[in-house]
């Protein structure tokens, strides 16, 4: 949340800091690769951790937890994430963990966001409109948007619904089931890299 009080100059920080936020997460949750591998080894993405993890109320290490090698990281991503009978134990897909809308309807209004605020998606075509990639990177999109209105007088009422589209979406579907999600995967595997992940952004969805 940006303080209401606070000059255009400071909300335009925070908003790009959150951006900045989200866009580590959606890069942290991208599939594994070697060249995802490289990525989450460099000083960058080890000191955003560090930076996040220092700022959460959820117990998550200082160091990014990592396995030691990069084919132990993708078997324990892809049978953590994608991959398992009848689902994988943490499925990064809304649908799955909310209960209280169908399918379709989970689908159809993630796309009306999208489409509304004119987000083309850059995530793989082969997930769907409720894959946690695509809704954080919405949620990038939508500060950075944000934070190029706070500053200018015309763009005051663009701002301020930008902000209520955020927070709306930010309520009605990112913490409807991240943090329900991490906490299933504290319970089923303690103590374990992805539960960590999980965790801290669960952390940063509800903060």
């Amino acid at each position: 949340m940006i303080d209401g009080t606070a000059t255009a100059g400071d909300q335009e920080t925070t908003l790009l800091e959150q951006a900045a936020a989200w866009k580590f997460f959606h890069d942290l949750f991208c599939g594994p690769s070697e060249a995802q591998w490289e990525y989450l080894n460099r000083a960058p993405v080890i000191e955003a951790w560090k930076r996040l993890a220092s700022t959460g109320d959820r117990p998550c290490p200082a160091q990014l937890p990592l396995p030691a090698e990069y084919r132990e990281y993708e078997q324990v991503y892809l049978s953590t994430f994608e991959v398992g009978a009848p689902h994988p134990p943490c499925p990064l897909i809304e649908s799955h963990w909310n209960k209280r809308h169908s399918v379709p309807t989970v689908l159809r209004e993630n796309l009306l966001f999208y489409t509304q605020f004119g987000l083309q998606l850059r995530s793989s075509v082969n997930e769907t409109a409720d894959h946690l990639r695509h809704q954080l990177e919405f949620l990038h999109y939508l500060c950075r948007l944000e934070a190029t209105c706070v500053d200018r007088h015309d763009r005051a009422t663009d701002a301020r619904q930008i902000a209520h589209g955020r927070q709306d979406y930010l309520e009605r579907h990112i913490a409807s089931w991240v943090p329900a999600a991490a906490e299933s995967l504290v319970q089923t595997a303690p103590d374990t890299w992805p539960s960590y992940w999980m965790n801290l952004l669960s952390a940063y969805c509800i903060d």
